[in-house]
């Protein structure tokens, strides 16, 4: 199956990825998920649904970042493509050319 194929039937999935163990994603996200219940625990019911929404917020902004950042990526890639394939500007001509 060819590339696109595997793109058009959902083989290919850039998101699905997993935190490697012992990474310093693994940590930070380890740090958080253990912490989070202690801050929760001090913070009053509505300053705790404030939270909530500032996390939410994060989570939404994360995925624009991470949009933006595939399309960006993509982008560079075809440029790098197009100009290796297809474009033959150099500053020198070729030997081969003919005069």
């Amino acid at each position: 199956m060819s590339f696109i194929e595997n793109l058009f039937f959902g083989n290919i999935d850039p998101q699905s990825r997993a935190v490697k163990p012992g990474s310093r994603a693994d940590k930070l996200r380890t740090y958080i998920t253990d912490h989070l219940p202690e801050i929760e625990n001090v913070l009053p019911d509505e300053q705790r649904g404030l939270l909530e929404k500032i996390f939410d917020a994060q989570s939404e902004l994360d995925t624009i970042t991470e949009l933006d950042s595939f399309i960006v990526g993509f982008r560079l890639g075809a440029a790098f493509t197009y100009d290796t394939f297809v474009n033959t500007d150099t500053p020198y001509r070729d030997l081969m050319e003919k005069l």
